[in-house]
């Protein structure tokens, strides 16, 4: 009976490692094009030119952040200002996802303090 309980505690913590883990979105999926086209209105119009993205996207429960760039359809990069690292913050709600933020020709890391004060955001999921 003790080896059980043991085995069942270590499962259970090893599982909550996993799912507190952050997940990348798989390129290609649905929810990765849903999400995107969600920012999209407010990253062009920051761009002042249609974009699209290119970097890591990632899913920790009902929140998602996506890190990267935006890019022109040849996949060069969209400079704003000196930059094209863009930084994007969703929450699922109620069965649906929101878009939270977004900031284009990002040059500093704000998400890491004002994503999880202002809207809750998990720090797990910047790292």
């Amino acid at each position: 009976m003790k080896t059980l309980l043991t085995a069942l505690v270590i499962t259970t913590f090893a599982l909550h490692a996993a799912l507190a883990a952050p997940q990348e979105i798989p390129k290609g999926s649905k929810l990765r094009a849903q999400l995107f086209d969600l920012a999209r209105p407010t990253i062009e119009k920051q761009a002042s030119q249609a974009v699209k993205f290119a970097g890591s996207q990632r899913q920790l429960g009902n929140w998602a952040f996506f890190i990267g760039q935006i890019v022109n359809e040849k996949g060069a990069p969209i400079l704003i200002g000196d930059s094209a690292e863009t930084l994007l913050l969703w929450k699922q709600e109620n069965g649906r996802w929101v878009f939270l933020a977004g900031e284009a020709g990002a040059t500093e890391p704000f998400h890491l303090e004002e994503w999880p004060r202002k809207y809750g955001a998990p720090l797990e999921l910047f790292k």
